[in-house]
């Protein structure tokens, strides 16, 4: 009776994802097999979990349960209410998604999603030509900015000019007149 309450017990833990020991193996988690897969589906960007956690994960190990059968009960216990409501939660979104197709029937096209990689990399090409564009615009800008700098600097030293001529024929003409 022991046994088998206590194999119960387990298999409601490992639903519940609350079971401190784990059947996961070593072998079970071929990450790198698993990348190229996604790689050959044309799925690169579904995975973005860096490799270096990803084999963290090959140093699962098996560990006998350390909680007493009492507390492990009360943890099921526990968990009973967010069981239900997790059933409710499931049954409601079941509902609606079938009440959603029949109103909005979705066709996902997987073929897009291959085409992503390709999409990616024009949209870097349009991005280093906007990028090209911009460093053009801001040497043309700043040649323009030195261009009104000078042209100012030019109206300047002409309108002093004039102003210094006009003194010399303003005082050529007081002489004249005297």
């Amino acid at each position: 009776m022991e046994e088998s309450l206590e194999d119960r017990i387990t298999t409601i833990e490992r639903a519940l994802g609350i079971d401190e020991c784990t059947d996961a193996k070593a072998k079970d988690f071929d990450v790198a097999a698993l990348q190229a897969r996604l790689s050959k589906l044309g799925l690169d960007r579904v995975m973005k979990i860096p490799l270096a956690k990803l084999k963290k994960l090959k140093n699962l190990t098996n560990k006998p349960p350390t909680q007493s059968l009492s507390e492990r009960l009360t943890t099921i216990e526990f968990c009973e209410s967010l069981i239900r409501q997790r059933a409710e939660l499931l049954k409601e979104f079941d509902e609606r998604l079938e009440l959603s197709c029949i109103l909005f029937p979705v066709v996902l096209k997987t073929d897009k999603i291959g085409l992503v990689p390709q999409q990616e990399q024009e949209l870097d090409a349009i991005q280093k030509d906007i990028e090209k564009g911009l460093e053009e615009w801001k040497k043309y800008t700043m040649e323009l900015d030195t261009f009104k700098a000078e042209y100012f600097s030019v109206i300047g030293a002409l309108r002093e000019r004039l102003e210094e001529i006009e003194c010399v024929i303003s005082q050529a003409e007081k002489e004249n007149e005297a």
